[in-house]
């Protein structure tokens, strides 16, 4: 009998399950993009072909695309961007409107660069050195323009969702007398499965590799699964949304939102100064161009940060751009984005439906962005014979 109760009750659980899964869940919608709320939207550039010049993950069916395109482009030297949701988002969008990266790359239409750019929604430093290492031995990089977000130093660790394809080939940095750089690697190490084939990374592509049995068949179980099941599609947003419910609910209970002052993490903060400052030394070491740059922030409202943090953070970065030498520039455009250009974001909490938002602004706001960056990358890019 109890057996019976037993078998019932798992019955139930799976049919409860089942039905929430198919009718709470959407496999459109992207997990990452779920703190952008519905005034902001997000948006990759393309060249004047439509094609991609601007990706969010590091895995091989969008890189092999961003690499194919850029060779039908001439295959010319490459200023690449990093970025987060403020770089791939834009606020109460309308038909026509894209983001700055586009606008840069419709302005320099006949220049000798190219222009490519990689977002990731939240990075951290470490992510972004991560990206840069990888990345140059791809392209021909002249120039590397990197926003540093005082919320970039206090993220931490290396996730593979967004580094499918560096975790399929093993990928891992080579200098690991930094501390930083075997963090990086032992990360990356964790994500790799037990049973897989020993791959590097070959060539100057990124390269289709051979797959065990076990990957074969679980590759080949997924796509029928997905294809037969509303419910197995949507497992990742199951997780996802479970984890933001979780994270809105510690808000509600601890009164956090988005103008919560946010003090800095000392020991996330020195590792991501870290990865900061070998990105930049392995730049100058190459002769390539770097601009550090503060990003825009809204000025209309009490900044989520500690004061004292935030001016010691962007005196340091200064710092280091100036010490870095000739090759590095370092421009501050906190306040260049006026006030009604920004909007509002999903709450962060239980007890409300949106909150301000002090990352992503409205089309206007990228073409301020456009112009001001176009300024310095043509004093970088155009002295000093480059």
């Amino acid at each position: 009998m109890k057996r019976q109760w037993l078998l019932l009750e798992i019955a139930i659980g799976f049919v409860l399950a089942y039905y929430l899964i198919t009718t709470s869940f959407s496999g459109d919608r992207k997990f990452e993009e779920l703190a952008l709320g519905t005034e902001t939207v997000t948006y990759n550039a393309v060249d004047e072909r439509g094609k991609p010049i601007h990706i969010q993950r590091s895995n091989a069916e969008e890189g092999n695309v961003l690499m194919s395109v850029w060779r039908e482009r001439g295959s010319k030297p490459v200023i690449l961007f990093f970025g987060n949701s403020q770089t791939h988002s834009i606020n109460q969008q309308k038909a026509g409107e894209v983001n700055f990266i586009e606008l840069l790359y419709r302005n320099r239409l006949d220049k000798r660069d190219d222009i490519i750019c990689i977002s990731l929604p939240n990075a951290g430093l470490q992510e972004f050195y991560l990206v840069y290492q990888y990345w140059k031995r791809l392209l021909p990089i002249k120039a590397v323009v990197l926003p540093i977000f005082m919320d970039d130093l206090r993220e931490d660790g290396i996730r593979d969702i967004f580094f499918t394809e560096l975790v399929k080939i093993k990928f891992q940095l080579a200098d690991t007398s930094e501390q930083i750089v075997r963090k990086i690697n032992q990360e990356l190490q964790s994500y790799w499965p037990a049973n897989s084939n020993d791959k590097s990374l070959a060539g100057s592509n990124l390269t289709v590799l051979d797959e065990t049995l076990q990957e074969k068949s679980e590759k080949y179980l997924n796509q029928r699964l997905d294809e037969k099941s509303t419910a197995w599609m949507n497992r990742p947003n199951v997780r996802g949304d479970f984890f933001n419910w979780l994270y809105r609910l510690r808000n509600t209970v601890f009164r956090i939102k988005a103008s919560t002052i946010r003090k800095m993490i000392p020991q996330r903060y020195e590792l991501n100064m870290q990865a900061l400052k070998l990105l930049v030394e392995d730049c100058v070491s190459e002769r390539k161009k770097s601009i550090l740059y503060i990003p825009p922030i809204r000025s209309d409202a009490t900044l989520p940060y500690d004061e004292n943090d935030y001016n010691n953070f962007k005196k340091q970065v200064k710092e280091l751009s100036e010490k870095m030498g000739p090759l590095v520039y370092f421009r501050n455009y906190e306040g260049i984005v006026p006030a009604e250009l920004w909007g509002y974001k999903a709450a962060t909490n239980l007890q409300s439906d949106r909150e301000i938002d002090y990352m992503h602004f409205q089309y206007r706001g990228h073409q301020i962005m456009a112009d001001s960056l176009q300024l310095i990358l043509n004093q970088a890019i155009y002295s000093h014979g480059f």
